[in-house]
């Protein structure tokens, strides 16, 4: 048997530098790196290169803007988390209007910023899908790690407003990263789950201990208003003698 070639020392390295390349040179590199990967004997790895896919323009640029901009992405990762979490108070009642208005300003303010620094490389009907790219990615927990990462393949559609409504991807197999960001959101989907039900029935609880309470204060009010109203007729009857 074939002794094994050395082991690629870096993958993270490799893809990061990957997904950096002009988009004509991706299926070239990526299939180089994925020969050098099978030489070494990392075949799974090997198999899973291979099948990445090659960004779309939107996505390439979204990437690139991860790596020039860092800041900018990084601050809109954060706006998106923000508005996402003012979204889910305000539907449990612990968030106002003007909170949501101020995180989805902040959100917006930070997509234009970046569509500003895009607005020379890209024509106006793919500067508003790198918006609505830009826009999913920030608040769907499973995708910004991804474009934090700058290896988006594929461009995304934000339905309506804001991390409530559905974020749909175009019709393209995910890449490695994504499915591993898709596992690590299921995840989390499961543990706010979980949280929720909890607070709904501790919710449910203290509800039903308000509504014995409320009667037993009722019945105190009856028998004191049945009180009251003896007492008056017997001052009645009093004041008639």
């Amino acid at each position: 048997m074939a002794k094994p070639l050395a082991a690629v020392p870096d993958l993270d390295h490799e893809l990061d530098a990957l997904y950096a390349l002009p988009l004509d040179e991706f299926t070239k590199a990526r299939n180089d790196l994925a020969a050098r990967l099978k030489k070494a004997h990392q075949t799974e790895a090997a198999d899973q290169v291979r099948a990445l896919k090659k960004p779309t323009v939107v996505a390439w640029t979204a990437n690139r803007l991860a790596r020039s901009h860092p800041d900018l992405v990084h601050e809109l990762l954060e706006a998106g988390a923000r508005l996402r979490d003012v979204q889910q108070r305000s539907l449990a009642g612990k968030a106002n209007a003007a909170e949501v208005s101020e995180a989805a300003g902040r959100e917006r303010e930070t997509v234009r910023e970046l569509i500003a620094a895009a607005r020379t490389e890209l024509s106006a009907p793919m500067l508003d899908r790198l918006t609505q790219t830009l826009r999913a990615a920030a608040v769907d927990p499973g995708v910004a790690p991804v474009l934090a990462a700058g290896r988006l393949t594929e461009e995304l559609r934000a339905v309506g407003f804001g991390p409530l409504e559905a974020v749909t991807p175009k019709q393209r197999g995910p890449s490695m990263d994504e499915r591993r960001a898709e596992r690590e959101r299921l995840t989390e989907l499961r543990a706010e789950a979980r949280r929720l039900a909890a607070e709904a029935k501790e919710a449910l609880r203290a509800a039903h201990e308000a509504e014995r309470e409320a009667e037993r204060l009722r019945g105190a009010a009856e028998e004191k208003q049945a009180e009251a109203d003896r007492a008056a007729t017997k001052l009645a009857d009093a004041e008639g003698r």
